[in-house]
């Protein structure tokens, strides 16, 4: 860092040693972007990570803990196939029912009124319920909510995170979690229809083995 500063005239700290590090591909040039990367610490457990999901303060913990397992996994095992096998169990946990809801609350910022608003966004649909409960959320405040289905415009969209939630939108959730596992996997080439194919091929093997089983039986 010494001799770059010297031979360039542009200052740099030497922040620390990592034992890998992964650059997520711009979606236009495909080349690395600088702001959003991740990486093995050496010599220690923990991950340098910028500006992905989990780094993001408008993820719900639930997706946010699995791209955690996921850049275990990838650490643990350097296979995609391993990563895929962590997001394949938690679309199951998922798809079951078995997340809490509290595990699912995005938290997002208000940047205007509601009347500054001209698309229904989920933001407006949050919007929406609090002004319904007479709740005053200001610009630049915080607002908390599930989406319990997120093909509905109306603020039936979602549901604030004090209201008693009893379910939630497994589909939409799920486009989020393989959003987060793309964002581990594209720097090894992988996008999301890459991701996609290999779950479907995936249930599809189960359901072949399942038919020859029950032939066979």
């Amino acid at each position: 860092a010494t001799e770059i500063t010297e031979r360039v005239e542009i200052r740099l700290e030497h922040e620390a040693q990592y034992d890998w590090v992964a650059f997520v591909p711009q979606r236009e040039s495909g080349a690395g972007a600088l702001t959003k990367y991740f990486g093995k610490v050496a010599g220690d457990d923990d991950f340098k990570i910028r500006g992905i999901e989990a780094r993001q303060r408008s993820t719900p913990p639930f997706i946010e803990d699995v791209q955690q397992d996921c850049l275990d996994q990838l650490d643990a095992t350097r296979s995609p196939h391993a990563v895929l096998g962590r997001l394949e169990r938690a679309i199951g946990e998922l798809q079951a029912g078995n997340v809490e809801v509290e595990r699912l609350v995005e938290r997002n910022r208000v940047s205007k009124p509601l009347e500054g608003y001209s698309q229904n966004t989920q933001n407006v649909a949050a919007l929406k319920r609090a002004r319904e409960q007479d709740l005053a959320v200001h610009p630049g405040q915080d607002i908390e909510y599930v989406v319990v289905d997120d093909e509905k415009s109306s603020r039936d969209r979602v549901a604030l995170a004090h209201e008693e939630i009893e379910t939630y939108d497994a589909s939409y959730y799920e486009t989020q979690l393989v959003r987060a596992v793309e964002s581990v996997l594209s720097p090894l080439g992988w996008d999301r229809s890459d991701i996609r194919l290999e779950l479907s091929s995936g249930k599809d093997t189960t359901l072949n083995s399942f038919r020859t089983a029950s032939n066979t039986d």
